[in-house]
C-alpha cells in the first residue's frame, strides 16, 4: 500500500510542489514558523478564547471575499486577509495583539482560505484532485502568504508602539 502511494503520480507532483522554491518561500517556511509560534502561545496559555472566537469568525469572511480571476496567463486568486483588518481594528480599541501571534493567525487564515478556494476550484473545472495545491504559494516573496502576514505583523508592532509612546496603555485580549 505504501509502496503504491509513493510510485502514484499524485505522490510525486506534490513531492514536485513542494521541492519548488516558490513553494518552500511562500508556503513551508511562514507555514512552519507560524505553527511554531502558535505553538509557543498556546503552550504559554497565552491565546485568549476571545482571540480564537475573533480568528474562526473572520474565516468565512476571508474565504467568502476571495475571489478568482482568469486571464490567458492562467488564473489568479485574490484574497482578502480578514484578520489583519481584526488586528488593527482590536488596536485600533486599545487591545494589543502581540505581533508574532499577529503574523502567525494571519499566515494560517490566509493559508486556509488558500487551499479550501483552490480545491473547490478543483472540483468545479474538473481538475485532476492530486493536483488541487499546486497554485498554493506560487507567487513566491510576491505571494499573499507571503507578504500579508509580515505586513500584518509590522502594522501591529508600528501601531502598538505609537500608541504606548502616546503614554496610552493597551489591554490583552
Amino acid at each position: 500500500m505504501l509502496d503504491e502511494l509513493i510510485t502514484s503520480p499524485g505522490y510525486r507532483a506534490f513531492v514536485n510542489y513542494l521541492l519548488q522554491p516558490e513553494t518552500r518561500l511562500a508556503v513551508l517556511l511562514p507555514g512552519l514558523l507560524s505553527l511554531s509560534i502558535l505553538g509557543f502561545y498556546a503552550r504559554t496559555g497565552r491565546i485568549s478564547a476571545r482571540l480564537q472566537l475573533i480568528w474562526v469568525l473572520i474565516l468565512p469572511i476571508a474565504y467568502y471575499c476571495a475571489r478568482w480571476d482568469s486571464s490567458p496567463d492562467g488564473d489568479t486568486l485574490y484574497t482578502y486577509s480578514a484578520f489583519s483588518i481584526a488586528c488593527l481594528v482590536l488596536l485600533f480599541h486599545r487591545i494589543y495583539v502581540p505581533p508574532a501571534l499577529a503574523y502567525a493567525l494571519t499566515f494560517l487564515s490566509l493559508w486556509w482560505v488558500d487551499v479550501t478556494r483552490a480545491l473547490c476550484r478543483t472540483l468545479e473545472c474538473d481538475i485532476p484532485l492530486s493536483q488541487f495545491y499546486v497554485g498554493v504559494g506560487g507567487a513566491g516573496m510576491r505571494d499573499a502568504l507571503f507578504v500579508l502576514p509580515l505586513m500584518t505583523a509590522a502594522a501591529v508592532a508600528y501601531g502598538a508602539s505609537r500608541i504606548e509612546r502616546r503614554g496610552e496603555r493597551l489591554a490583552l485580549l
